[in-house]
């Protein structure tokens, strides 16, 4: 049998024929890894990211401007208009979150806008104030307030 003496460099030839793995193998076995390895590097952190706290901000940023526009500082049949006294009586008070929606979180409300009837005080807040670094979600909605628009600012973090 003439195979034997090929396999284990038998009969003169150099261990060099020898050799199962040339350059091509080289190269392609390393270009698949680097792909694989950035296919990792760019997807698994997107698929971990929605069970980190800070996915959820702005879903309860949203909440919190849904339930104030719609049912705390309106009505829900109509809930892009807001009642003057209701607003008023909400931004002279402490709690941004009435309605424990978003507990748990600090939540900042601010109105921009003629709230009060006074046409000086153009700026209302209640809440913390969001910090400079870290996560902040913000939601902003255009609302009326007796037919001057106001813009209403939820800022939501942990």
């Amino acid at each position: 049998m003439t195979l034997g003496p090929r396999l284990f460099g038998f009969g003169g030839r150099s261990s060099r024929d020898t050799r199962a793995q040339t350059g091509l193998d080289f190269v392609v076995g390393v270009g698949l890894f680097l792909l694989v390895l950035g296919f990792l590097v760019q997807f698994v952190p997107g698929m971990i990211a929605p069970y980190s706290d800070d996915a959820e901000l702005p879903v309860v940023a949203e909440r919190v401007a849904t339930r104030l526009t719609g049912a705390y500082l309106g009505s829900p049949t109509s809930p892009g208009e807001l009642d003057r006294t209701t607003a008023t009586t909400y931004f002279e008070g402490t709690d941004p979150d009435p309605e424990g929606v978003a507990a748990g979180y600090s939540v900042n409300v601010t109105a921009e806008g003629n709230l009060t009837g006074d046409p000086l005080e153009q700026f209302h807040s209640v809440g913390d104030v969001p910090p400079r670094d870290g996560s902040v979600a913000v939601v902003r909605r255009v609302v009326s307030v007796e037919g001057e628009d106001v813009l209403l600012t939820v800022r939501v973090w942990r």
